[in-house]
C-alpha cells in the first residue's frame, strides 16, 4: 500500500515539473537571444580588419577569421559578410524612412561603425546572439563618440532583411537610447522593448511575411514578455492604438512616440503611501 506521504510527495514532484514545463515554454527560443543591450565584448582594433565598405554615414569592418576548430558553425568569410550587411543597411533606407531618420540622427553626434567578427559571442550552450551594441563605445565625457555594433557568427548567416531588423534594432533603438543617456536610468527590458519596437517596424516598413515561425515567436514574446508592461500603459492611455496592436496592425512610429510619456511616468518619483 502506498502511504499518504509518498503519493503527496509524488504530487509535488509532478507540480513542479509542470511549472518548470510551463516556464520554458513561455522562454524565448535561442535564436531569439539576439541581441544584449549590455554587451560586453574587447573589439579588436578596425585597423585590422580583412575587410571594410561603406553604406550611408556607416563604415563596416570585417575583422579575420578566427581559427574555424574552436567554433561550431562554419564561420563566414569577412568581405562577404561586409557585402552582405551592407545590402541589409541598403534596405534599411530602402524600406524605411523612420530608420533611415534615426540613423542620419545618429551620424550628426557621432561616427556609426558595424563590425563583423565570428569570434563574438563567446561560445555558448544556451544562448545564440546576432548582434551586439556596444555602448561604452559612445562615452563623449572619454573622448569616444562611435555608435558601435557588432555582428556575430550567427549574425553573418542571417538573411539579409531578418539580419537588417536586428540592426535596426540594435544600431537605432539602442543607439539612440545611448545617444538620450538612458542606459543606467531606465530599466533594461524597456530598453528592449522599445528596440524590439524599432525592430517591429522594420519588419512592417519591409513588408516581410508574419506568418512565419519566426515571426510568431517574436511577436509573442515581445508582447507576452518583453513589453508587457508598457502594452498595459499603451491600453489605458490609447486604447485605440492598441486595438490596433492587437489586431496586427500596429502604428509602429506612434507606438514608438507613446514610449516616450512611458518612460515620463516611469520616472515620476513614487508618491509614498499614506501611514
Amino acid at each position: 500500500m502506498i502511504s499518504p506521504s509518498t503519493i503527496l510527495a509524488t504530487r509535488l514532484r509532478v507540480g513542479l515539473l509542470f511549472s518548470a514545463l510551463l516556464v520554458c515554454s513561455l522562454m524565448p527560443r535561442p535564436v531569439l537571444a539576439q541581441n544584449l543591450i549590455d554587451t560586453e565584448w574587447d573589439l579588436r582594433p578596425v585597423e585590422q580588419a580583412a575587410a571594410r565598405d561603406t553604406q550611408g554615414p556607416a563604415t563596416i569592418y570585417g575583422m579575420p577569421l578566427p581559427p574555424a576548430g574552436d567554433f561550431d558553425i562554419p564561420l563566414a568569410d569577412p568581405a562577404a559578410t561586409v557585402a552582405k550587411i551592407k545590402t541589409a543597411l541598403a534596405h534599411v533606407f530602402q524600406h524605411s524612412q523612420v530608420a533611415a531618420a534615426g540613423i542620419e540622427r545618429l551620424a550628426r553626434y557621432g561616427t556609426i561603425k558595424i563590425i563583423y567578427d565570428a569570434a563574438f559571442p563567446k561560445p555558448s550552450l544556451n544562448r545564440v546572439v546576432i548582434a551586439g551594441f556596444m555602448p561604452q563605445e559612445f562615452t563623449p565625457q572619454l573622448g569616444k563618440k562611435d555608435f558601435t555594433v557588432l555582428v556575430g557568427r550567427f549574425g553573418a548567416n542571417w538573411e539579409v532583411d531578418e539580419l537588417a531588423a536586428a540592426l535596426v534594432h540594435e544600431l537605432i533603438g539602442h543607439g539612440i537610447q545611448r545617444l538620450e543617456n538612458r542606459f543606467g536610468h531606465d530599466r533594461p527590458i524597456d530598453l528592449e522593448c522599445e528596440a524590439r519596437l524599432w525592430q517591429q517596424m522594420y519588419f512592417t516598413d519591409a513588408d516581410m511575411p508574419q506568418d512565419t515561425r519566426y515571426m510568431v515567436d517574436f511577436r509573442n514574446t515581445t508582447d507576452r514578455l518583453v513589453c508587457h508592461d508598457f502594452r498595459r500603459f499603451v491600453a489605458k492611455a490609447k486604447p485605440k492604438m492598441m486595438a490596433a496592436w492587437d489586431r496586427g496592425r500596429p502604428d509602429m512610429p506612434g507606438l514608438l512616440g507613446v514610449f516616450q510619456q512611458y518612460y515620463a511616468l516611469l520616472r515620476q518619483p513614487r508618491r509614498r503611501s499614506r501611514e
